[in-house]
This record gives C-alpha cells, structure tokens and sequence, in this order.
C-alpha cells in the first residue's frame, strides 16, 4: 500500500473512531453510529459561547463521513446569543439539560420531531419568545384560540401539546414596549414544570389559579423581582419553587390546604417580612424559610407538626417564635443564627435536633414541656444563654449539649434522664457544678463532675472547676469525649481509666502536667490538643497505650516521663515516639482499686473496713488502700457504693 493510501485509510479510521470534533465553530459529540449533537463550546464562560446563532445545522461532515444532527447537548447554547428564531431542523429529537441556560435573544423554534425536552434546558432564558412547529406531537405554544373567554394571552410560552404543563417561559416577554411584570397562568394549565421561569429577571407576580396542580423544582428560582407569592390550598410545591428571590419577595401568602412547605422553597427570600400560613400547614421543609434575614416572626399554624433541619436558619432578625401545642419535631440547626432569639419555648416539642439553636449568641432561657430527646450540641456557642428548664418527659440528652455556652448557671439533669451524652457542659465556663435532680439512677455528680451511677465513665467536667488539680476517681475505666474541653484544669490524674476520649482536654489552656495510670489503654485523636501549656507528662503503662497524645507543639515544649526500661518502646511509638524529650523513672506497683487490706482482692472484708473507717473505729493509717474512691477528699456513703459497685462488676 502507497503512503498516500495509508494517509486516506488513517484519515477515514480516525473520523470512524472520533467521538468530539469541531466543524464550522461548533462542537459535536458523536452519540450513536452516524449521529452527533451540538456540544457546548471549548470555552465554558459568557466570552466564550456561541454567539449571532441563525440557524441550527442539520448534517455535518467531518473526516469525510458525514453525521445527522440529532439533538442539542448539555449547556450547548449556555450564554449564547440567538439572532432570530432559528428552527431545529427535522432530524433534531431531544434538547438537553441547561441546552440553552441563560441564553439570550428573540428565541427558537422546537422542531417538528422534538419530543424530549429535559429539566432546566431553557432555564434563565432571556428570550422573548418561543416558537413550536405545529405538527409536532410533544409541544406547543397557547395561542389565543385557546384562551377561555376573559381571559389574558400571553404568546411565546412554551407547553405540551396537551397545554396542562408550561415547559418554558420567555424571560424578556414583553407587553407592548416594557417587559411583562404579571402573568396569569391560564385556566387550562396544571402544571409549572421544573425551572419553567428560572430566573425570569422582570416578573414581579405570578398568579396561579385553584387548578393549578403543582410547582415544579426551581420552577421560579432566582426571580429576582419576584414581589409576592400567593399559593392557592389545592397547589403542591416542590423543592426550591421559589428559592433565591432574594432582592424583592417581601410577601408569601399560603392559602387553608397547603400541607407542605418542601426543602428549601423559599430560600433567601432575603426582604420577606410578611408571612402569612394556614392552619392545614403540617411541615415545613429543610431549609424552606433558611436565610429569609428580615423575617422578624413566625407563629407555627394550629396544625404544624415538623419543622425540618435549617428550616430557618440565618433569619438573623427572627426575634420571636411562637411554638404551637403540635408540634414535636424541630431538626437540626433548625435555628442556627437567629442572633435575634432571646427566649423561647418548645412547648410540647418531642425531638430537638443537633444544634438546633447553634449560635443564637442572644438566647437567655429555653423552656420545654414534652422533651423527650435532645440530640448533639442543640445549643453550640449560645453564648448569652443562662437557663434551660428540662421536663420530667425527657429522656435522652446528646453529647456535648451546652458546648461553649459561656453564661449557663442552670441546667438540672431531671431525674427522668437515661443517657446523658459525653462532654456534657464543655465550654460551659459560668458553671461550676453540673446539676442533677434527685431521684437520677443513671447517673451521678461528685464534686460538680458527672458520672454514670456506677462511677466506670466520667461523662463531663463542669466547665469550670472548683480546683484545678484534679484525680479521676480510681474506680473509672472511660474518660468520655470531650468531657473536660477547655477546662481550667493545671494538673491531671488520669488514675485507672483506660480510654480516654477524643479531645477529652483539648485546648485547656492551663494544663501543665499529666499524668496517664498504668491501666491507661487508649488514648483517641486531639485528646490533649492544643494545650499549649503542657511541660510534664508521665505515663504509667510500660506499653505505651494506642491513639494520639499531644500536638507537636505539645510534644517538643513537655518532658515525657515512662517506666524504667520502655523508652525504646515510647520513642519507637508513632506518637509518643514525637517528644522531643523522654526520660525513665522507678514506678510502684499500684494498689488494686478498692483493696483496702492490700490482699490483692475487692471483697466484703473491704467493705467493712471502710464503714468502720466513717464511723471512726478504723483510721486511715490502717488501711493499704486508698479509700477515698472518687477522689472527693473524704471518705463517705458514696465510696461505700463505688466499692459495692466495684465488687459486683469483677
């Protein structure tokens, strides 16, 4: 074979094999055998589309095979400037997703054979109108025939062919010589489809009629003139119908049948200040109301039952929220900066989400009447925040429940309560005590600090301790998450415990030595990061225990102490191996926890000696052990129980 027949052969191979090429400035991608749609531009940006489009290619040549053009691809015409009304030729079947997104210009015209038109595929159109052939068996335009009599046209909107649905409307519809503020969904539409007005920038009302069905996803996101919304009881709404009316929407009214407010459909609604719904409202969404900064309040309607995560998150002037006697479900972050909250009152609220008040840095008091459960970090960085009443409903408490809530004095743990969740008042610096109610068999508070009642997990610190040194009661195996973040604490015995938590002290910006007992196992990630003031740490256990320790800055400013013949064991350690600086020391044997008499056993015969030790007929000289259990410095009824406990656990 002649070079120039390879050439011919290699030519004809490649456009067999070409899956992109571009041809007389636009772009085409090859989707079945001998068919292409038009792509979107090389260079995504406004500069970079198509511009002065006239007509739509039908055929195209490339390699010497010639395509059928078949459609119009994904974001194709995204920015473009149409010039006319171009038609889609007859081999044109489909138009994708965003095919024309924001697309400017006079319009298109849908192809005779179209019968796919996707979600979103004219969204953000600056058209001023549509054209539709009139065979095609999918589409079509209202023409005033259609019209009942009475009533307004509009032409240039885009429907099915059943005119139940607008696909489409015309972004720079015009009435006359000004551009068309208000339109009146005509009497035989039922449906608004997805993104049919997507950031339409000129509608200031939409009114929609009683037959209207349903308002699609986004159907009039981003319009940014959008003044006011009125919704008739039998019309569905969906996910983001009207979000992003951020510059002008001051007024939603929902009329006696809507049910739903779904996620996020009226997000950013920035300037809304007149909110008004029915009683046969039963949830609102997440996110729905999310960033509507002018709302100033909200009575829920007789009938709500469920607000959603975010619901109204970022309404920074929402001041006041008036709970109805329904409602049992407020999510997560629910909320979340509303700096303009200074009470409020969950009434009969079952479930409070995840910080669901997450900074609301002017919240003073909560009150509550049906809680049952609280779920992580409800109130996170309320800062003003003095007084939570709990009811004797609730039953679970989620970790970290007042973390950083620097103002909090009064919190009582009801006696109802079955778990508390680790790391409790972290944070929480204006209480020196954690509160629990009597009665609480779950749980126990020595020396201001929380524990389950059978003293083997230490649940939280209060947020600030009444002494800085502080020996965790002996008879503790786990050192909760975060139970003692951002303490006070100078010095800390660990004692017996055997896991500690992650970020157990983290960031206790005065902790200066530590000391981890032989039992210690497991120390978790940031258990101790950020504790800048950190010079001694002694660990007891000749294997150096799992987990991160301290931050670099941590490990090159302390000196780490460890049992004589286990430095090579610490410095070979991924972490402990970090200290800059690592020194032996002689370690005693500790005594067993609870063993009074020192014959290496927890028995009965301990249990009398510390009664007699209360009552006096037995000093302290006289015992091998240590009797004060839980490290309160006297020995009373509640290191009698921690024993009992102790011998019932082997």
């Amino acid at each position: 074979m002649n070079l120039k027949a390879i050439i011919t052969c290699l030519s004809a191979c490649a456009a067999t094999w070409a899956s992109a090429f571009t041809v007389g400035g636009f772009n085409y991608t090859v989707v079945g055998e001998g068919e292409v749609e038009i792509a979107r531009p090389t260079d995504t940006s406004e500069e970079g589309a198509y511009h002065d489009i006239v007509s739509f290619p039908s055929t195209v040549t490339f390699g010497g095979t010639t395509y059928t053009v078949v459609g119009i691809g994904e974001r194709a015409f995204q920015y473009a400037e149409i010039a006319g009304s171009p038609s889609m030729p007859a081999s044109y079947r489909y138009v994708a997703p965003w095919a024309f997104f924001q697309a400017y210009g006079v319009g298109v015209k849908i192809g005779v054979n179209v019968d796919s038109i996707a979600l979103g595929a004219f969204a953000g159109n600056k058209f001023t109108n549509f054209l539709c052939d009139l065979n095609n068996q999918h589409y079509s335009l209202i023409y005033p025939y259609h019209m009942p009599e009475g009533e307004t046209w509009v032409g240039g909107v885009l429907c099915t062919k059943d005119l139940e649905t607008i696909v489409a409307f015309p972004g720079a519809k015009k009435d006359g010589n000004t551009y068309l503020y208000t339109y009146d969904v005509p009497s035989m539409v039922k449906h608004i489809a997805p993104h049919a007005f997507n950031r339409n920038p000129y509608l200031r009302k939409v009114n929609f009629h009683e037959g209207v069905e349903d308002i699609g996803e986004y159907a009039f996101y981003g319009c940014e003139n959008m003044r006011s919304v009125e919704i008739p009881g039998n019309t569905k709404l969906n996910y983001g119908s009207f979000a992003a009316c951020e510059f002008t929407l001051q007024q939603i009214i929902l009329h006696e049948g809507v049910t739903e407010v779904p996620a996020y459909c009226f997000f950013d609604a920035d300037p809304l200040t007149d909110l008004q719904l029915p009683s046969t409202l039963e949830l609102i969404g997440e996110g729905a109301f999310s960033h509507c900064a002018n709302l100033e309040s909200i009575t829920f309607p007789e009938g709500l039952q469920a607000c959603d995560p975010q619901a109204f998150s970022n309404c920074t002037k929402l001041g006041q929220v008036n709970v109805n006697e329904r409602c049992q479900f407020i999510g997560a972050n629910c909320f979340m900066n509303c700096t303009a909250l200074t009470e409020f009152d969950l009434k009969n609220v079952k479930y409070l989400g995840s910080t669901a008040f997450n900074s609301c840095t002017n919240l003073k008091t909560v009150t509550a009447a049906g809680l049952e459960t609280i779920d992580r970090a409800p109130f996170y960085n309320c800062t003003a925040l003095q007084s939570v009443t709990f009811p004797e409903t609730l039953r679970e408490i989620g970790p970290v429940a007042f973390m950083k809530c620097r103002s909090l004095t009064d919190a009582v743990i009801p006696a109802s309560v079955q778990v508390v969740g680790d790391g409790y008042a972290c944070g929480a610096t204006a209480l020196t005590s954690i509160q629990l109610a009597d009665g609480n068999t779950n749980y126990v508070v020595v020396d201001g600090v929380l524990y389950t009642a059978d003293m083997k997990r230490l649940v939280s610190l209060p947020g600030t301790m009444a002494t800085t040194d502080f020996t965790v009661p002996a008879s503790v195996e786990v050192i909760g998450e975060q139970a003692g973040r951002w303490s006070n604490l100078t010095t800390l015995n660990t004692s017996n415990a055997k896991v500690i938590g992650q970020t157990a002290f983290g960031e206790s910006a005065n902790l200066a030595e530590v000391t981890f007992g032989s039992a210690c196992e497991e120390i978790n990630g940031l258990a101790f990061s950020s504790c800048q003031a950190i010079t001694k740490v002694t660990s007891l256990n000749p294997a150096a225990p799992a987990g991160g320790v301290f931050d670099d800055a941590g490990c090159n400013a302390a000196t780490l102490y460890v049992p004589k013949g286990s430095k090579e064991v610490y410095a070979a350690h991924e972490n402990w191996g970090k200290f800059a600086h690592i020194e032996e020391v002689e370690v005693e044997d500790p005594a067993k926890p609870g063993d009074l008499n020192g014959d290496g056993s927890v028995d009965v015969e301990d249990v009398n000696l510390i009664i007699n030790l209360i009552l006096e007929s037995t000093t302290a000289d006289q015992l091998a052990g240590n009797p004060d259990l839980d490290g309160s410095g006297t020995t009373d009824i509640v290191d009698v129980n921690m024993l009992i406990n102790l011998i019932l656990a082997q």
